[in-house]
Parts: C-alpha cells; sequence; structure tokens
C-alpha cells in the first residue's frame, strides 16, 4: 500500500477551479493532525475510496465518472443549467441578494441541482414504491462535484436511496427543489433528510430549525449545532435572510432528530471544557458554555435533558472517568457513550435520550480528524436517518427500531 501515492492525489476544491491535494488536506489545512499515525492505519485506503469520483479532476459529465455511478445502481442526472438564477426576484422576496459583481461564485449564477436515482425506482415493477431522499449540501464554494466525493451518494446507492445535491443552499431554493424532485421521481415524502459539510452543515442546521415539517432527521457536519439564528448577512457564499433563533419545532411541539459529527482537529472543539476563543469553523463560539448551549438548544428540540456546564467543567482533570467524557468532555450516563474504531481511527458516539428513551440528538467526535469528512461519518449519517420519519398529516417524527 502506497500512502504517499494516495495523498498526493488531486481533485478540484472550489468552482473557481482550484486544486488541492488530499495531503494538504491533513498537513497545511490542518497541521496539528498526527499525520504518521493516520498513514499507518486502514484510514487512507477507505478515503481514497470514497473521494474516488473526483480524484485526479475528471469532469463531473465525464464517461468515467457517469461510469462509476452506473457501475453502482445510480442514474445521475443534471438540472438547472440553462435556468438562470433570478436574484431580482429572491430580492424582492427577502431583501438579500447574492452580489455577483463582489463574490464570483459560478454556481450561483444557475439553479442547479446534480440527482442520483436508483436505477431501480425506473423499473416498471416498483412503480408504487417511494425512496427516501437526502440533501447533501456542499462547503463555502466548494462545486457541488466535490460533494460526490463525500460519500453520500455512496451510501445512498448501497441502500437505494435518492441523493440530491444543489448549488444554492438557501431554504427557499431547497424546498422549490424538493417539490421539483417530487414531480421527477418517487420521493417518500415523510423520508426527507438534509445532511451537509463545513457550510453545507450550519445550512442543515438551520434548514432543521427553520422546517422541521419537512425534513424528518438533519446531520450538520463539520461545524457547530446552534439554534441557527441570523440576522442576515450578504458574503461569498449565499445571501441569507435573518432568523430568530427559535426553532419552529418547539412551537410546532414536534420533535427534530439531529446527529451532528465533528473532527477532534477542526478548530480545536475537544475537550469542550478546554475549548478557548473563536477557530475555524466556530467563528460565533467563544467559550465552553457556547457550544454546550448548542447542544442544549437541540436537546430542548427534542426533549431531551439539558447539559450543565457545571458538570461539563468539572470533567477537566478527573482521573475516573471514561476515555469517552475525558476526550470530548461531555458527562453522560454510560449506556449514552461509546468508544470504537473504524477505518484506523478513534470516534466517540455521544447521545442524548429524549425522555421516551430514544436517542434523538447525536454527537460523533472523530479523533486526529481535521476539517473534511470520513467514510465512517457517512455511515453513521445514514445509519441515524434510518430510524426517523416525518408523519405526513401531523408532522410528528416517528421512530423505527
Amino acid at each position: 500500500m502506497n500512502v504517499d501515492k494516495i495523498l498526493d492525489r488531486k481533485y478540484q476544491m472550489t468552482d473557481a477551479g482550484k486544486i488541492d491535494t488530499i495531503r494538504e488536506l491533513y498537513t497545511v489545512f490542518s497541521p496539528n493532525v498526527n499525520l504518521e499515525a493516520l498513514k499507518k492505519s486502514d484510514f487512507f485506503p477507505a478515503l481514497e475510496q470514497m473521494m474516488e469520483p473526483v480524484l485526479d479532476v475528471p469532469d463531473e459529465r465525464s464517461p468515467q465518472v457517469m461510469a462509476y455511478w452506473a457501475k453502482r445502481g445510480m442514474v445521475k442526472e443534471f438540472h438547472g443549467y440553462d435556468e438562470p438564477t433570478d436574484w431580482d426576484d429572491y430580492e424582492a422576496k427577502t431583501g438579500y441578494r447574492w452580489k455577483a459583481e463582489e463574490h464570483r461564485v459560478i454556481q450561483n449564477e444557475h439553479r442547479i441541482w446534480t440527482s442520483f436515482v436508483p436505477v431501480s425506482a425506473f423499473a416498471p415493477a416498483n412503480r408504487q414504491k417511494k425512496y427516501p431522499v437526502v440533501f447533501a449540501l456542499h462547503g463555502a464554494c466548494n462545486n457541488i462535484f466535490l460533494v460526490e466525493g463525500w460519500g453520500f451518494v455512496q451510501e445512498a446507492a448501497r441502500r437505494e436511496w435518492i441523493v440530491i445535491i444543489p448549488s444554492l443552499e438557501l431554504d427557499e431554493f431547497v424546498l422549490d427543489i424538493l417539490e421539483q424532485a417530487k414531480k421527477l421521481y418517487p420521493v417518500d415524502t415523510e423520508r426527507v433528510y438534509a445532511a451537509g459539510f463545513s457550510y453545507g452543515g450550519w445550512a442543515s442546521n438551520r434548514l432543521g430549525n427553520q422546517h422541521p415539517e419537512v425534513f424528518a432527521a438533519v446531520a450538520p457536519c463539520g461545524t457547530a449545532m446552534d439554534n441557527g439564528f441570523i440576522e442576515g448577512f450578504d458574503d461569498d457564499r449565499e445571501p441569507l435572510p435573518p432568523f430568530d433563533g427559535v426553532p419552529r419545532a418547539l412551537a410546532k411541539n414536534i420533535c427534530m432528530p439531529i446527529i451532528n459529527v465533528y473532527g477532534e482537529c477542526d478548530g480545536n472543539r475537544f475537550p469542550i471544557y478546554d475549548f478557548r476563543g473563536k477557530a475555524f469553523g466556530l467563528s460565533h463560539m467563544e467559550r465552553p458554555e457556547d457550544i454546550v448551549e448548542g447542544i442544549n438548544c437541540w436537546a430542548r428540540v427534542n426533549d431531551a435533558e439539558e447539559i450543565r456546564i457545571e458538570d461539563v467543567m468539572a470533567l477537566k482533570g478527573k482521573n475516573d472517568i471514561s476515555q469517552a467524557e475525558r476526550e470530548v468532555g461531555l458527562p453522560l450516563p454510560e449506556d449514552c457513550r461509546k468508544t470504537y474504531v473504524a477505518d484506523g481511527v478513534t470516534y466517540h458516539r455521544m447521545d442524548l435520550k429524549s425522555r421516551d428513551g430514544v436517542v434523538r440528538v447525536r454527537l460523533l467526535a472523530e479523533m486526529n480528524i481535521p476539517h473534511w469528512p470520513t467514510p465512517e461519518m457517512v455511515r453513521q449519517i445514514f445509519e441515524f436517518f434510518a430510524h426517523f420519519k416525518r408523519d405526513g398529516k401531523s408532522g410528528k417524527s416517528i421512530y423505527t427500531d
């Protein structure tokens, strides 16, 4: 196994054409990663397999990419490339617009989205069958092709689910794409999910706060859980209208399940009791209290017991606690934490149970991992999603064992 050969493989990071290598993710961008430890494990071969569709910069419409997905039983289709984004209309509705003259984000110019649908969905014998849908949301200025290397579509292919990757992650556009998809494909409207990484993770967090009646569960990754509050701003990503930070699920008296996956070397978030200052991906968080409150806002949504900051801080310096409590910094009962190894990486799974005993809030901490998806991240997201659906009439969250 030539790990260095894997590390030197290239991919296109942004829609403006910026090219990076895998090695840069674990060195230049994240110098605190123990690269040698990862090189001695099974991690990089697993990562290469996950990223295979986008490595060595093939075009997203290239024959090898289309063949890659066809071999896995997925039909890849392109939408909106000839439909310019009407920012005048968006501004009229929201008061915000994307300033193209200041921020050249090419994919914002059209209402682009890519779909991946199992071949079986087109078979006459499955005419009555409905398929779960996952919206996979990209990071800031990432091209949407890059998301094909994040594992979402591969796992969906294994389970025969639909994946939609939109170029614009604003609520209005995501919901509009969902309506279009329902006309084109056999969408199970009770099993629609939103997941994303980095800015896409933050966007899925926001969607879950604003539209719990639409999404059965959300998975914000590479970002922190919070209440989605924003006053509204224009930047190099997307023009976001204000949100008051009051989760709509509370007003509707319905749960909104969430799984949050985060790397230890991404902003030095863990252990929580040692978190200090603003860091990459956590620009609005400065203290351990901020992270704990973000978790608690979702505990309230899902009728789970909140975490006390005093109990978090009391873990510091203790020797008689579990590895998970020490390395993550969350005080949880033994049946709500699990430490295991996948692809050579140590993971701590931390759960908050609702009063009915169902885990609706899950945090997965990845040790020695930077700001980048992992194969296990996606496996855990889909496994979590598979337990939840949204009742089409009442909007209530339904858990299946």
